[in-house]
This record gives C-alpha cells, sequence and structure tokens, in this order.
C-alpha cells in the first residue's frame, strides 16, 4: 500500500512539475493546412497555456530558423491582456542565425488577483517571402518560457515546457508538363497520377491550386507556386490548375522525354533536302538567341535547304551540361527546341547554333515563370566573316597592325578572357601558346580604346 500510495504521490509531483506547456496554434488555416506554409502567404500562430490556472502573465521567445524567406509581420493582442500590456520585439541573431519574436503579456490583475485559467495569451503573423524554398522546413522553437499565476494569494513563477513545431514549406516548384510523378521522366506510371488526382483543382472544395502563368505543354520547367499537396502540382500537365481528363493530352506528347535530356527522334536519313544538324557548317557564323527578356527555352522552324539552297546548321555542344536540343522534322522546316536545364540558367546572348547563312530566324521563347514572348536567332555580326589563322601565319595576319595596341581574346562563345597591351608579335604568340586547345577571337583595340581597328581574327589552336 505504501508503494502505491508513493507511485500516486510521484505521478503528482511530475504532473505539477512538467504538465504546465505553452503551445502554438495555427489560426489562419483547418486542420488540412496546418503542417505547411506557402510562399506569399501570412500565416498566423495563436501562444496558448495549458495546465495553468489563475494566470496573470506569460513571457517567452519564439526562435525560428528561416530568417531569410520568413518574417514577423504583426500580432494581435488577445483578450487576456484587455487591461494589462503586451511587449514584443523582434530581433535577427546574425551571430546564431535565428530570428527571435521577444514577448511578454500581464493581464493587469495585481498580486492575488484571479488571473485567466490556460488562457490564449497572444497571436503572432509571419509573411512567406516569393523565394522561400520548396520543401525546406520552418521550425519554430519556444525559449525561456515562463507564467506568472497566483499561488495562495500570492504571485509565483512556473517554467513552460514546450515542443518544436515544424511546418513544410510550399514554394514555387518546377512543372514539366507530363512528368505527374516527378521522376524525371514521362513514362506509363504519370497516367496512374492523373487517374489518382482527377478532381483535385481549384474548383474542389477546402483546396488550394494555382494556375501557371501563360502555362504551355512545352517540355521544358514551368513554375508554379505548390497547391494544398505538393504532389499533385505536378498532375496539372497544362497548367490550368486543375487536374482533368485534358491533362492526358499532354503525356503522349512529351512520352519518354526526361528532365535531364531528350530521346531525339531519328529522323529518315533518305530525305534529301533536310538539314543535317550533326554537319558542320561551312562558315561557323555564330547564331546567339535575342530576346527582350530572360528567358530559359526557345522554339524555331530552322528553313530545309529547298528553300535556303546550300543551308547549313550545326548545335552548340558547349553547353551539353545546361541545354538540351530537341528536333522534329516537317515537310518544309525543321522544328527546333532548345532548353535550359535550370530557370535560372539564362539563353540569352547564348550562342545556340552555327550556319554558313548570315540569317535571322525567328520563333518564340518562354521565360521562367511562363511568358511566352517573341525572339529570335541571330549572327554575331562582330564574328561573321572570320579570316582563319594559325600560329605559322600570325606574321602576315598582324603585319598591317601598328603597336603597340590593346588586343582582347574571346572563345568562341564571345567571351572575352584576356585583354592585354601587346607591343609585337612574339608577345601575341607567347599567350597563344598559353591557351588551351580551342577556337578564339582576337579584336584590336587602338591603344586610346577609341574603337575597333581590324575586323575579327580567328584562330585555331
Amino acid at each position: 500500500m505504501k508503494l502505491l500510495i508513493y507511485i500516486f504521490c510521484l505521478i503528482v509531483f511530475v504532473q505539477n512539475l512538467f504538465g504546465q506547456e505553452i503551445l502554438l496554434i495555427r489560426t489562419d488555416v483547418d486542420s488540412n493546412r496546418r503542417n505547411f506554409v506557402t510562399a506569399t502567404y501570412n500565416f498566423s500562430l495563436k501562444v496558448v497555456v495549458k495546465n495553468v490556472k489563475r494566470c496573470t502573465g506569460v513571457s517567452f521567445v519564439l526562435r525560428h530558423n528561416q530568417n531569410e524567406y520568413v518574417r514577423f509581420s504583426n500580432y494581435r493582442a488577445l483578450p487576456f491582456s484587455k487591461n494589462g500590456s503586451v511587449f514584443v520585439y523582434p530581433l535577427y541573431n546574425s551571430v546564431d542565425g535565428f530570428a527571435r519574436v521577444y514577448a511578454g503579456i500581464l493581464n493587469g490583475d495585481t498580486i492575488g488577483g484571479l488571473g485567466v485559467d490556460n488562457p490564449e495569451v497572444i497571436e503572432f503573423e509571419f509573411s512567406v517571402f516569393p523565394d522561400a524554398p520548396s520543401n525546406d522546413i520552418l521550425e519554430f522553437v519556444v525559449e525561456d518560457a515562463e507564467a506568472v499565476f497566483t499561488d495562495d494569494s500570492i504571485g509565483a513563477l512556473k517554467k513552460l515546457r514546450s515542443v518544436v513545431y515544424r511546418y513544410r514549406i510550399h514554394g514555387f516548384v518546377n512543372v514539366w508538363p507530363g512528368d505527374t510523378d516527378n521522376d524525371g521522366i514521362v513514362g506509363v506510371k504519370d497516367v496512374s497520377k492523373i487517374g489518382l488526382f482527377l478532381g483535385y483543382g481549384s474548383r474542389k472544395g477546402n483546396f488550394r491550386a494555382f494556375r501557371r502563368e501563360n502555362a504551355s505543354t512545352f517540355w521544358m520547367p514551368q513554375i508554379c507556386l505548390g497547391w494544398d499537396s505538393l504532389e499533385v502540382t505536378y498532375a496539372d500537365c497544362d497548367g490550368d490548375g486543375e487536374v482533368t481528363l485534358n491533362d492526358m493530352l499532354v503525356i503522349p506528347l512529351n512520352f519518354g522525354k526526361t528532365q535531364s535530356g531528350l530521346l531525339l527522334f531519328n529522323f529518315d536519313n533518305k530525305v534529301e533536302d533536310k538539314i543535317t544538324i550533326a554537319e558542320l557548317a561551312d562558315n561557323n557564323i555564330p547564331l546567339k538567341l535575342l530576346a527582350n527578356e530572360e528567358v530559359v527555352g526557345f522554339v524555331c522552324d530552322l528553313p530545309c535547304s529547298s528553300m535556303m539552297p546550300g543551308a547549313k546548321f550545326t548545335q552548340n555542344n558547349f553547353f551539353s551540361d545546361k541545354v538540351f536540343f530537341y528536333n522534329n522534322k516537317t515537310d518544309s522546316s525543321l522544328q527546333l527546341f532548345v532548353g535550359s536545364f535550370s530557370n535560372n540558367n539564362s539563353l540569352n546572348n547564348t550562342i545556340l547554333y552555327y550556319s554558313n547563312r548570315e540569317i535571322v530566324i525567328w520563333g518564340k521563347a518562354i521565360t521562367s515563370y511562363g511568358k511566352i514572348v517573341d525572339a529570335c536567332l541571330a549572327p554575331v555580326k562582330s564574328f561573321s566573316y572570320l579570316t582563319e589563322s594559325s600560329i605559322d601565319s600570325f606574321d602576315e595576319a598582324f603585319n598591317k597592325i601598328e603597336f603597340p595596341n590593346i588586343f582582347v581574346f574571346y572563345n568562341y562563345l564571345g567571351k572575352e578572357i584576356e585583354r592585354l597591351m601587346v607591343s609585337n608579335v612574339t608577345e601575341i604568340i607567347g599567350f597563344y601558346e598559353k591557351l588551351p586547345s580551342g577556337v578564339y577571337f582576337i579584336i584590336i583595340l587602338d591603344q586610346d580604346k577609341k574603337g575597333i581597328i581590324n575586323k575579327p581574327i580567328k584562330i585555331i589552336k
């Protein structure tokens, strides 16, 4: 019997010692959304004290780990502090990298007052920035929490325990049209995902979904804000904010394509007027992409040789780790689609093809946020009609150049790699010998930097 009494007393003691809690309760959403927060949206947390009777005050520090993407916005006083006072002070600690909100709330009762049992003390509002990384974890921890309460007509303090609160961030994600399970390839399994989530979307009750801006079915990453279910976000193949049977049409359109590259069509080699992409153009005139906005994808029609006799094109495989090429032959042209593997990699001013013709080819491009814009492949005119030179012909190539002058070296992508004040041909040869194998261009400026005094000279090492 004594043992039972001892155990009972121990349980009561432990409950009194550890039973007082401070809780965070989501108030901006229902229970279906309480485990995540969404970029561009605010969310609210109500602070509640549990298992404390006759409470007259609470103080604590609320800490979170995503200061770069989540910021304190405001607070709302609750009836608990109607006759008292509220202190709130947000602060970012650059040393440990955490953001904190320091808070103290009094209800106005003096020592011995009635206080409030299990009070709801305050409500905080936070904002989630648009660039918050999807699937990251937002973690809240309550530090140094204490409650003031009345005990036998005198004031007393109780430490409040808490748990760690974690919320997954639903940010902007890249949706590849047709890859409904986001496994990197469009296949038969993607049909099943549409069937599983059929009917989900903005018209479904108690569910938040988002349309993709200027959505298309191009096989390229298209940015979309994560739905209430991140998994369902990828099933909206056409980007209209609904999962319907229409999304099924995108599966055969992009079937077999992968996020890391493309399964290219095998063209009939017997077609005489087609453009041979693998064939090196006679004169390598670089064609770069021009657009008024930063773009990550481009589509155009290259004319067949029957429309432009002798025209040849070759794609620039230098960017094979960043750019993929998709080719589709028609009767009159070769349709080309060029896409970036990442929406952070702009295609603007990138040399995508080489041609033996100085032509401009117009097409359509898409920005990383899904906007369709006009764009074109245009020749890099400063590198047109170049004369090839080698180390043996440097004297001949530069025999009409007066020294000293400024020599600017570019790689074949048009990127400046060196700028030198050169006094004689020997200095050029010395720099040339240090270059790795490749194609380079030399632009010569007068020493006063007032202008170019030669056509670009092409050298091959």
